[in-house]
């Protein structure tokens, strides 16, 4: 967790930084409710973030609802036109807190998104420097993809796309960590002979010879 927390921090710092910006926030994403839960921030009003969760969400024209139908990773909340009644009552929230601007940042992989970056106020200039912009999106998603609860949950939509059982994820995770045979037995509360037999079901529905090339296999997928 103390990782995890470091990791966040500097992305928030690395991009408040790079955009002159007042402010930043991270944000974990649930697909399956369409929502976003803001995790960390810096310099971030408090009033915002309550009343994000509570209130404002469903209104924002950049929330997560809007980032999966567009398959986006960044946008400007001032590149949306005010031509709903929502979108007009959040940019009036926003700008009673002095927030003129929200950057947004979206990482993606293998069609999930797992988490986002919003940066308050960013300098003028800076922000519409797209290559620039390009180049900080790349610098935060690998700073940000080497947490481990999202690197797990990478390898688990793979896992779910070939149709793995929840026993032979729960094995993979393990053969990952260098489990031998008889740690996974003990591990799993199952027979060292089920586990052979569940391991090379993994290797038939992965194409992969062997626990090495499974091992690199998932590691690639990061």
């Amino acid at each position: 967790m103390l990782k995890e927390n470091l990791i966040i921090e500097n992305s928030l710092l690395l991009a408040k930084n790079y955009l002159d910006a007042e402010g930043a926030m991270f944000y974990w994403i649930d697909e399956d409710q369409r929502k976003a839960q803001i995790h960390h921030n810096i310099e971030a009003p408090k009033e915002f973030i309550h009343k994000y969760h509570h209130h404002f969400q469903d209104c924002d024209p950049l929330n997560v609802d809007y980032f999966l139908k567009s398959h986006d990773n960044m946008n400007y909340l001032n590149s949306i036109p005010d031509t709903t009644l929502d979108i007009h009552r959040y940019k009036t929230f926003t700008a009673d807190l002095n927030i003129n601007e929200i950057f947004e940042v979206v990482f993606w992989e293998n069609d999930h998104a797992f988490a986002g970056i919003a940066i308050t106020n960013p300098n003028e200039e800076k922000k519409k420097d797209l290559t620039s912009n390009q180049a900080l999106y790349n610098i935060l998603k690998t700073n940000i993809f080497n947490i481990e609860g999202i690197k797990n949950k990478v390898i688990a939509n793979y896992l779910d796309q070939a149709a793995l059982t929840y026993r032979e994820k729960q094995l993979c995770f393990l053969i990952l960590k260098g489990y031998a045979n008889q740690d996974i037995s003990e591990q799993m509360g199952i027979s060292v002979g089920t586990v052979k037999i569940n391991t090379n079901r993994i290797f038939e529905k992965l194409d992969v010879p062997n626990r090495l090339a499974l091992t690199v296999l998932l590691n690639q997928l990061i």
